[in-house]
């Protein structure tokens, strides 16, 4: 994707330019295009390394195509021009959706995004780089319920196997081994509040947190080793940034500097377009499930994290805990690619 003479100058994160390498962890398919779009957009369009680790294929999310409401899980009643159909998509009558038809689906929608931000290279977190040594795992969707206070809380079955319910230290020992082989300049992902409460972002946010500090020291979990099978050294971050979740019930502290990025709203609006169980797109304007209208912004805003010189999060920063995930252990911070994308390995 190339900046046209008539395009702005993208104002990008302070101190990272077009020769940095970026890492950007998301909870699900289509959190990478709403929240961060525009600024992967300008990042690969200005020419620097854009990485995507995704946790999980987001199978419990609900659709919004009528053809495609097969997919969602638990979906009983249909309106009248919604066909019978079975998981896989074939006609017929409806078989119970088990997720697995929905998170190929939202596999082939992230592609789709990830060539319009100009992102080319994604890993699912539990594949490639960042799979155990036992295998590649896949990691599910935890699924999430609407609190009394409007924000998301987690589900009243939440399954084994689901992002959440994985020990903090396993995740975080494969989100490390990515850091060592990477070795990005900086990693961006949510607020300990996850946004709006989701446990799987809230996870995101811890796991990638405790990831920063294995990742610091050589040896011992998430050691990792680079693609020729040697092993990688200890590499420290040197920059991390989360996103702004500033809500009304949730304000920032005072005194707490954004950081605003204006990027590349064309290519974040395409990429939410091809999100297209998620969200519907109509002209500058976006709806998710809850088919309320917003703006789509190309104007995103992060908060830096500051850490402490020999590890840790530094006095006066923002907090690394958050409710809605469960499996942390004690001294933990409380904190295959789709297609048109190469999976760092």
């Amino acid at each position: 994707m190339d900046i046209s003479p008539d395009t702005p100058t993208p104002q990008l994160l302070p101190g990272l330019g077009p020769d940095a390498t970026l890492l950007f962890v998301h909870a699900h398919p289509d959190d990478e295009s709403i929240a961060t779009g525009a600024t992967m957009a300008a990042y690969a369009a200005a020419g620097a390394r854009v990485v995507l680790l995704t946790c999980t294929r987001g199978e419990l999310g609900e659709v919004i195509p009528p053809e495609l409401g097969h997919l969602e899980i638990g979906r009983e009643l249909r309106l009248p021009d919604e066909p019978g159909m079975h998981d896989a998509g074939g006609p017929g009558p409806r078989a119970a959706a088990d997720g697995t038809g929905l998170a190929r689906e939202r596999e082939r929608e992230l592609g789709a995004a990830l060539v319009a931000l100009g992102v080319t290279e994604h890993v699912w977190l539990g594949q490639g780089a960042t799979a155990p040594a036992a295998g590649p795992v896949v990691f599910r969707d935890s699924g999430m319920q609407w609190g009394p206070d409007g924000r998301a809380m987690a589900a009243d079955t939440v399954l084994d196997g689901s992002l959440s319910r994985t020990p903090l230290s396993e995740l975080a020992a494969l989100a490390a081994q990515l850091i060592r082989a990477l070795r990005p300049d900086a990693l961006v992902t949510y607020a300990p509040d996850g946004g709006y409460g989701h446990p799987d972002h809230v996870r995101a946010h811890q796991l990638s947190m405790a990831a920063l500090e294995l990742a610091a020291h050589p040896g011992g979990a998430g050691s990792g080793t680079l693609s020729d099978g040697t092993r990688a050294d200890g590499w420290r971050v040197p920059r991390v940034f989360a996103i702004v979740s500033d809500r009304p019930e949730r304000p920032l502290g005072e005194g707490v500097p954004r950081i605003a990025v204006d990027g590349n709203v064309a290519a974040k609006t395409a990429a939410m377009r091809a999100h297209r169980t998620q969200i519907t797109v109509e002209g500058s304007r976006y709806a998710l499930s809850d088919g309320v209208r917003k703006d789509i912004s190309g104007t995103e805003e992060f908060i830096e994290v500051l850490r402490a010189p020999a590890g840790g999060i530094a006095a006066g920063s923002i907090a690394t805990g958050g409710a809605g995930a469960g499996g942390d252990e004690p001294g933990q911070v409380a904190v295959e690619g789709p297609v048109g994308a190469t999976v760092c390995q």
